[in-house]
């Protein structure tokens, strides 16, 4: 039985990490310093890999609120997606899944992850504050 039960265990995490997924990731200069220290925890935990693109071709974008807002208004972000991680001086930083990522799991984890409290502290140690 106990060799069933680690059968089913080693499966389950297999078929996590063969699951797993690149996130292609837009993000402006100032808020990339904190996705380069949180995506080693997350890659680690989630097995999905974090790549930076400058093209149309994201998943998630990190950019400051009002160039979301007009990405959304163009829809080439999801409705109800931009949520607000940031704030530099009068700037808020947000992020936003792109229409053609809108099902993707690894962009709505990573997304959920920058803006938990988790981020907070490497937030403060970027010159970023909390939204």
């Amino acid at each position: 039985m106990v060799r069933l039960a680690l059968a089913f265990i080693a499966t389950c995490l297999l078929a996590g990490h063969a699951l797993a997924a690149d996130v292609h990731v837009l993000v402006s200069v100032a808020f990339k310093p904190v996705v380069v220290a949180v995506a080693p925890g997350f890659e680690k935990r989630t097995g999905h890999k974090v790549k930076f693109v400058e093209d149309d071709d994201f998943d998630l974008a990190l950019l400051p609120e009002v160039e979301l807002e007009r990405l959304g208004k163009d829809g080439v972000v999801a409705d109800g997606s931009i949520t607000r991680l940031a704030r530099e001086s009068r700037v808020f930083y947000a992020g936003a899944l792109s229409t053609n990522a809108v099902n993707s799991n690894a962009a709505l984890s990573l997304l959920i992850l920058l803006s938990s409290e988790e981020t907070q502290a490497i937030l403060k140690s970027k010159g970023l504050s909390a939204p």
